[in-house]
């Protein structure tokens, strides 16, 4: 006993265990996958982000350039500004707006522009044929003419100053944009997942350099030296970072990295509670289910004892309980219950056994005639085979089916099995007249494994070969179509067989519906209609009429309250 339960017990544990470790892993896989996938999207916003930004104040600048440069007039007065006198380019401008109809005047154009998108924080425009510089900030947003020595720095967009005569280069333009603004607007994706992007120009100047909150000063500090090394992408290529890369306008490259160590340092920090509230539920489901068995392999353990007294024969014993309501108490209460009912009626089961015998050697007996016939029919069939007659042979088995069809007690059957009988039944037929009968078999591959009350359909098959069919004719047919009509199920059983006059046709359909009265035939209509509404229910209907064969069709149909399901294909078993 003790063993087994020590079994018993480690079979359970080890469920638990599998169990709790499954879903274990299952919880962890679900977590790290969320994960990922929200790193991947969260990666793949900032890059869109950044890009749209930088292609945005791109453009900016583009546009601007090919504003002062839209013709050589623009040209000209952009010359003039560095070249003369504020006092003098005024007058230029003022004259020239007289003959081309549009006022240019570069420091209000500069002013717009600075007001228009308030990202920008300093514009420079520089011209090869002047060591002055147009200095636009912020807080001077006229601007001056200086002499600067400009060295490209920070998200600074440029643009060359195309002469449209000549389309040669006249000077520079060049933005540059506030990084605060786009560093907070990728603060509210709320990336925490060790994310950096750079921008960075094909001369390794590092235009942009967003860091999350989980990025360290010296991290970050690596990817600025791996950049004005042109470093980068030697850094990218020693695998510690997943990288993702796109060349975007101004011929600049867009880098979006993730440091690798630290987002598998996030993996163990996700899963590591997972897998520790996992043991923790193991080792209470564990502790709480040896702590319930102890009590129960105790109890298990006197109740076996007394079990093997009770067994050895002493029905006096009785097995004791600890008064309260579990299942072994419970199961102690029975067999002390059982017990004394067997103390007290041991004389009348043992009579009882006796008459069982006795009953059970006549249910023998009344096997040997059905068993004997079934196994002298095998042996008849078998031997024509064995003498090539495989005609006779398929008659004998028929035949044979059909015995054992009948001998069966069972009250039900399904359609399927009902009409592979019936067809045996009129195969019978179809051997003695081959040349005189055909027959032909029809069922909705749904319906096969509905069931009915045995001999359902026989009687009706039947009715034809007593009543209908003459032999004397070389056309005789008969043919049964189990169909779905809509919310009911609808089976024909059509011949051409003799037909029948009007008033006969209402007297029978009128009797088949009547109650029965008295001891019922077996096989009549009436008593397939009553059997059929007995367990189909009211909405059974079986009536008899003419059909365009100068023949009986009977017609059964009634409605299935669980429905079927399946396709519409029918099976056929056409014969003859």
């Amino acid at each position: 006993m003790n063993v087994s339960f020590r079994r018993l017990v480690r079979v359970y544990i080890a469920i638990l265990a599998v169990t709790t470790v499954l879903v274990t892993t299952m919880a962890a896989f679900f977590q790290i996958r969320g994960f990922n996938t929200t790193l991947q999207q969260n990666r793949n916003l900032v890059m869109s982000r950044v890009a749209d930004t930088v292609d945005r104040y791109q453009n900016i600048t583009t546009d601007f350039a090919s504003q002062l440069t839209t013709s050589s007039a623009d040209v000209a007065n952009v010359d003039m500004f560095f070249h003369h006198s504020l006092a003098d380019y005024a007058n230029y401008a003022i004259d020239q707006s007289q003959s081309t109809g549009q006022y240019f005047f570069l420091p209000n154009e500069a002013q717009t522009v600075m007001i228009r998108n308030p990202e920008i924080q300093t514009m420079r425009i520089q011209l090869q044929n002047s060591e002055l510089t147009y200095l636009v900030t912020t807080e001077n947003k006229g601007g001056d003419l200086r002499k600067e020595k400009h060295d490209i720095s920070g998200l600074t967009m440029t643009a060359a100053l195309i002469n449209p005569l000549t389309l040669a280069s006249t000077g520079t333009l060049s933005f540059t944009f506030n990084p605060q603004i786009i560093k907070q607007d990728l603060r509210q994706i709320h990336v925490n997942d060790h994310v950096q992007a750079l921008v960075i120009s094909d001369t390794n100047r590092l235009l942009l350099h967003y860091v999350d909150r989980s990025v360290t000063h010296s991290e970050s500090q690596t990817i600025a030296q791996a950049v004005s090394k042109g470093q980068i992408d030697d850094l990218v290529r020693s695998g510690k970072y997943m990288t993702l890369t796109e060349p975007i306008s101004g011929g600049y490259t867009l880098y979006v990295l993730v440091n690798r160590s630290a987002h598998m340092n996030q993996l163990v920090s996700i899963v590591f509670p997972i897998v520790a509230v996992g043991l923790l539920l193991l080792l209470l489901f564990v502790t709480s289910f040896l702590l319930t068995f102890r009590r129960y392999q105790a109890q298990l353990r006197n109740m076996i004892k007394k079990m093997h007294q009770i067994g050895s024969g002493d029905l006096g014993e009785r097995l004791s309980g600890n008064g309260s309501d579990d299942d072994l108490n419970v199961l102690a209460n029975g067999v002390n219950d059982m017990l004394v009912a067997i103390n007290r009626y041991v004389y009348e089961i043992y009579q009882l056994k006796i008459a069982q015998q006795e009953a059970h050697m006549k249910a023998l007996q009344a096997q040997i005639n059905p068993h004997f016939m079934y196994n002298t029919l095998e042996y008849i069939r078998m031997a024509a085979l064995d003498a090539g007659e495989r005609d006779l042979a398929q008659v004998v088995f028929s035949f044979a089916s059909l015995l054992r069809n009948n001998t069966d007690q069972r009250p039900i059957a399904t359609l399927g099995d009902e009409l592979k009988f019936v067809e045996k039944y009129i195969y019978l037929y179809q051997v003695r007249f081959p040349q005189r009968l055909a027959y032909q078999i029809t069922i909705d591959s749904g319906l096969t494994k509905l069931v009915l009350p045995r001999f359902s359909l026989q009687p009706l098959v039947e009715n034809y070969f007593v009543h209908g069919v003459d032999f004397a004719r070389e056309d005789n047919a008969i043919a049964i179509v189990a169909k779905q009509v809509g919310q009911r199920v609808q089976i024909d059983v059509v011949n051409n067989g003799k037909s029948l006059t009007d008033k006969e046709l209402e007297q029978i359909n009128q009797r088949v519906v009547a109650p029965i009265s008295g001891e019922p035939d077996s096989i009549g209509l009436q008593n397939v209609y009553a059997r059929l509404v007995q367990y189909l229910g009211d909405s059974v209907s079986l009536t008899l009429h003419r059909n365009e064969y100068n023949g009986i069709t009977t017609t059964v149909a009634f409605r299935v309250s669980n429905g079927r399901s399946g396709e519409e294909n029918d099976t056929n078993h056409p014969g003859g």
